[in-house]
C-alpha cells in the first residue's frame, strides 16, 4: 500500500477526522438511548420544555409560574432566551418525538465545536496541537453527557467557540495587515447567537473590550470590537422589539434581577420558577402583589443592590464560592447521581486547564493565546454575580482545549510550523 504520507494525506488530519466522529459516535449514542424524563434530569430543563409545548401548540412564548398549572399560574413572556425552546418546539413539530431530534442536534453541535477548536490549535501551534484539542474533547465526560441531556449548554459551547475562532482569525489579520472586519462581524454573529441561547454570555463583550484596550493592536482592535458589538446589536434587536411591544420596555430578559438577587443568598417567590443555584438554607421572599413581570424584574434589582450595599463582604464571599464552584471538579447540580460519575471532572477539567496553563506560559507572546481565555473570563466574571447552573462551564472548556492542545504540542516539540503555526509575534 502507498504511504497516506505520499498519498498527500497527513496523519494528522486523519486523526482529527477519526476522533471527531468517534466524538460523534460518544455523543450520539446515550442521546439515542435516553428517554424523556432522563433527558430532563436537569434542573433548569423543566422551563425549556414548558416553553417549547406551549410554541407547539401556538399558545405562544410564554412560561408559567407552575408549567403544570397554566390556568392559575402566572405568566412571563421573557424569562428565558427563546432559541434553545424554539429548536424543541421545531423538533417536536417536525418529527414528533422532540427528544431524539433536539439529541441529534446537540451531538453535531458538539462535533462542530470540537472542529473549531482543533482549527484554533492548528492555527495556533499546528497540526500535531489540533490533534490533542481533538482528543481532549472527543471523551469529555460532561462534553459528551451534556449533548445527550436537555440543555442549551452545548449549543452555546459552539457559539462561543464560533467567537473565539473569530477573534483568533481577527487577531491574526490584524498582526499580518489584511482586512480584520469581516472576522469581527462573524465573532459578533457568533456571540449573538450564544446570547439567544443565554443572556450570560454577553459579558464576553466587555471583557473583549478590555482585552483590545491594552492590546498592541489596540487601534484594528477596537474598530474590529465596534463592528462585532454592531452586528450583536443589529442580531438582538428583534427580541428587544417584541420584549418591548409585550412588556413595555425593551429588555433582553426578565430573569436577571432574580437571578442577581439569588446570588445575594435571597431566594425570590414564585415557587415554580426559583433558581435552583440558590444557596442551601437561604431566604425566600417574594414581590409586593400588583406587579407585571419588568416590575418584578426592577423590584429584584432594587432588592439585590440594597442586600450588596448592606453587607458587601457577605456578597463578595458568596461570589468567590460561586466561582470556585464553577471551576470545581465536583459535579454540577443535577449530575451527582448516574452518569458521567463523580470523577468526571478530575478527569477532564484538570487535564485540560493545565495544559492550557502550560500553552498560555509558552504561547505567551502570540495575541491569539491571550483571546482564547476570553470566552472562560467572561463566564467566570458572570458566574461571580449572577446564580447561574455550575454546568455552564463546559460551554467554555472549548477555548481552554485548543490552549491545552497548543501546549501539549508545544511541550513534545511537535508544533508543525509548517503548515499551522504562525510566527510569534
Amino acid at each position: 500500500m502507498v504511504p497516506v504520507e505520499q498519498r498527500g494525506v497527513r496523519p494528522a488530519r486523519l486523526l482529527v477526522v477519526a476522533l471527531a466522529s468517534l466524538g460523534l459516535l460518544a455523543r450520539l449514542a446515550p442521546g439515542l438511548m435516553m428517554s424523556p424524563a432522563q433527558a430532563a434530569r436537569l434542573p433548569h430543563a423543566a422551563p425549556y420544555l414548558h416553553l417549547a409545548r406551549s410554541l407547539a401548540e401556538g399558545k405562544g412564548f410564554v412560561l408559567t409560574e407552575r408549567p403544570d398549572d397554566a390556568a392559575t399560574g402566572r405568566t412571563y413572556a421573557a424569562r428565558r432566551m427563546p432559541a434553545y425552546p424554539l429548536l424543541i418546539s421545531a423538533a417536536k413539530t417536525v418529527t414528533g418525538a422532540p427528544t431524539p431530534a433536539t439529541l441529534v442536534v446537540q451531538a453535531l453541535a458538539g462535533t462542530a465545536t470540537m472542529a473549531l477548536a482543533a482549527w484554533m490549535a492548528y492555527r495556533l501551534a499546528g497540526r500535531w496541537a489540533a490533534v490533542a484539542a481533538a482528543a481532549l474533547l472527543a471523551f469529555d465526560p460532561y462534553q459528551v453527557i451534556l449533548a445527550a441531556l436537555f440543555t442549551p449548554v452545548t449549543l452555546t459551547g459552539l457559539a462561543l467557540t464560533a467567537c473565539a475562532a473569530g477573534g483568533v482569525a481577527q487577531v491574526s489579520a490584524v498582526r499580518a495587515g489584511r482586512r480584520a472586519w469581516p472576522w469581527a462581524a462573524l465573532g459578533g454573529l457568533a456571540l449573538a447567537a450564544a446570547a439567544y441561547l443565554q443572556v450570560w454570555t454577553l459579558a464576553l463583550a466587555p471583557v473583549a473590550l478590555a482585552a483590545a484596550a491594552v492590546s498592541r493592536h489596540r487601534r484594528r482592535l477596537l474598530a474590529g470590537w465596534a463592528v462585532g458589538a454592531a452586528v450583536v446589536a443589529a442580531a438582538l434587536a428583534p427580541w428587544l422589539v417584541r420584549n418591548a411591544d409585550r412588556l413595555g420596555v425593551p429588555v433582553l430578559s426578565t430573569d436577571v434581577g432574580r437571578r442577581l438577587w439569588a446570588g445575594t443568598g435571597l431566594r425570590p417567590g414564585a415557587a415554580g420558577l426559583r433558581p435552583a443555584e440558590a444557596e442551601p438554607g437561604a431566604e425566600t421572599a417574594a414581590p409586593p402583589d400588583g406587579l407585571d413581570e419588568t416590575g418584578e424584574g426592577v423590584f429584584d434589582v432594587k432588592e439585590a443592590a440594597g442586600r450588596i450595599a448592606s453587607a458587601p463582604g457577605r456578597w463578595f464571599g458568596r461570589a468567590i464560592h460561586r466561582a470556585g464552584r464553577f471551576w470545581s471538579p465536583a459535579p454540577p447540580e443535577g449530575l451527582e447521581a448516574g452518569p458521567p460519575g463523580p470523577a468526571a471532572g478530575y478527569t477532564s477539567l484538570l487535564p485540560t486547564c493545565l495544559l492550557a496553563a502550560a500553552g498560555v506560559a509558552l504561547l505567551r507572546r502570540r495575541g491569539e493565546t491571550w483571546w482564547l481565555l476570553l470566552a472562560p473570563a467572561a463566564a467566570t466574571a458572570a458566574h461571580l454575580v449572577l446564580a447561574e447552573w455550575a454546568g455552564d462551564r463546559a460551554a467554555v472548556m472549548p477555548p481552554l482545549a485548543a490552549l491545552g492542545g497548543s501546549g501539549l504540542a508545544t511541550l513534545l516539540g511537535r508544533r508543525g510550523t509548517d503548515d499551522g503555526a504562525r510566527e510569534e509575534a
